[in-house]
């Protein structure tokens, strides 16, 4: 395989599995109304803890001004809540409501049966071989995002 097979494959993977994503994810959200996205930050805020917006979207990559609406829509639907800090006001934390840890919960444990039933008796081998060539995958990007030349 030559650099610029191995560009063209990198680039096609990162399409299809963001596709991919979207489509294993997008059912179970939607049973409770959520995007993937905010399925995503629920996510974040279950496995985190409390966070700031500023935190949020850092964690997240996302601009915080999307995150702030997106929150305030999770909150109308009951999954967080948000609190000022009472000494900054411009602070807001967003915790998980029992609403969304409930779905977070629920979420979690079908998408767990999904796996271990798709992957049955292989799943500790498989699980170590993608997180391993994932791993690869990040260390490359890493070091290019650091290469300016």
């Amino acid at each position: 395989m030559n650099l610029d097979d191995f560009k063209n494959i990198i680039l096609d993977y990162q399409r299809e599995i963001n596709e991919n994503m979207n489509n294993a994810f997008r059912f179970l959200g939607e049973n409770h109304g959520l995007t993937m996205l905010q399925f995503r930050l629920l996510m974040e805020i279950y496995r985190q803890g409390p966070h700031t917006i500023g935190s949020l979207a850092e964690a997240c990559g996302i601009a915080g001004a999307n995150i702030s609406t997106m929150c305030k829509k999770l909150e109308k639907q009951g999954f967080v809540e948000r609190t000022r800090d009472q000494t900054d006001e411009r602070v807001v934390t967003i915790r998980l409501t029992e609403t969304g840890k409930a779905a977070i919960l629920k979420i979690d444990q079908h998408l767990n049966e999904k796996i271990t039933r798709i992957l049955e008796d292989e799943a500790e081998e498989t699980f170590e071989m993608i997180t391993a060539g994932m791993g690869k995958i990040n260390s490359l990007l890493q070091k290019m995002g650091k290469d300016v030349k």
